[in-house]
């Protein structure tokens, strides 16, 4: 297709996918162009009819338009409506699909992993299409292989796969890579695992130098690092408890709430059988030592505490937390530099270990 108004569109957006509508119209168009369905000079119908014709509202629409022409591939000019660029506009070189999992939306290690990965991949000419895995089994959308059949990635990126993402991305034959997770696929291209053995040294270091015996390890969900091995292996006796957060969302204010709900419940009924507590998130933190300031619990004279924490969000609380720290756009930039060569057809390690940091703090 070349000149005059497409008289049908090549594509059209799926409600039943994670990804974003915006995201979904942006992908497709720029497919459409970079394979020559919608060629040099090629109109599209004005943002009204685009709308009625993809069943979604002008503001998706003029939100898609927006990031279409600010990366060079349609030029939208007064009178004259929108057209496909020609020379300026980006060629990609193919698609690479980035999926996980729908309950981790409200991450901030994950969102700013993921939108790391993607920014490096684009800058390097790939286009990156963010689908959702649902969370339910018996939602639409779980047939991994028909989910990405229309974009036929060079690659799939499964960010934080449960054994079921990984069962379909086997089955679909699709090649994949698998980042920060437990369970281990022998199909996976490449396998990237955080490493915070060093970190959780020095933490054990620093506690065993303070008299810890006994620790509570708290976390919201099973992803994150495993703080408690490491401790037990170290020699303290180590007891782990889950919460879950409020409403089942993992958003900071829900996760807050229910560690100063646990631990309110908890001290009500006396001291804790614990010398340090280690949180898997520093707004389990938080939550919890707001609890303790209400019952009089003095951090780190009467308990130690650390947690995992994320570089570049920021301050939790007002004091400087011990912590195990990770740097999602470091770890993004890693795992995009080994996915650019593995997509090159370079040599690639099989496994890539991402590495935290530990930062004392004043709480342990």
């Amino acid at each position: 297709m070349t000149h005059g108004e497409a008289d049908c569109l090549p594509f059209g957006v799926d409600r039943t996918l994670g990804t974003e509508l915006v995201d979904q119209i942006v992908g497709n168009v720029s497919l459409a162009v970079n394979n020559g369905t919608l060629g040099n000079g090629a109109q599209l119908p004005g943002i009204r009819r685009l709308a009625k014709e993809l069943g979604v509202s002008e503001i998706t629409v003029r939100r898609a338009v927006k990031e279409l022409c600010r990366r060079g591939v349609l030029q939208a000019r007064t009178r004259v409506g929108l057209t496909v660029c020609g020379g300026g506009r980006r060629s990609w070189r193919g698609v690479v699909a980035g999926i996980r999992p729908a309950h981790d939306s409200g991450m901030y290690y994950a969102n700013v992993l993921e939108g790391t990965i993607a920014s490096v991949l684009m800058q390097n000419g790939w286009l990156f299409a963010r689908m959702e895995w649902p969370d339910s089994p018996g939602d639409a959308g779980t047939d991994v292989a028909g989910i990405l059949k229309c974009l036929s990635p060079a690659l799939v990126v499964a960010l934080f796969p449960s054994p079921a993402m990984l069962n379909a991305l086997d089955r679909s034959g699709l090649p994949f890579v698998q980042v920060w997770t437990k369970a281990k696929s022998r199909k996976a291209r490449m396998y990237v695992r955080p490493c915070a053995d060093e970190a959780l040294s020095k933490l054990a270091a620093t506690f065993k130098a303070h008299g810890v015996r006994k620790v509570l390890s708290v976390y919201q969900h099973v992803s994150g690092i495993d703080c408690a091995t490491t401790l037990k292996n170290a020699g303290f006796s180590v007891k782990k408890m889950c919460i879950t957060p409020l409403d089942g969302y993992m958003q900071p204010e829900c996760v807050q709430r229910a560690a100063l709900e646990t631990f309110d419940r908890m001290l009500s009924k006396g001291p804790l059988a614990a010398d340090a507590v280690v949180f898997n998130d520093d707004y389990l933190t938080a939550g919890a030592l707001t609890a303790f300031e209400r019952h009089g619990v003095r951090v780190p004279e009467d308990i130690r505490l650390a947690t995992t924490s994320n570089r570049g969000l920021g301050p939790v609380y007002f004091r400087k937390l011990a912590r195990i720290e990770v740097d999602p756009v470091h770890h993004g930039q890693e795992i995009a530099d080994s996915l650019l060569k593995m997509l090159d057809g370079k040599e690639c390690a099989l496994e890539l270990s991402i590495a935290a940091t530990f930062e004392e703090g004043e709480t342990a």
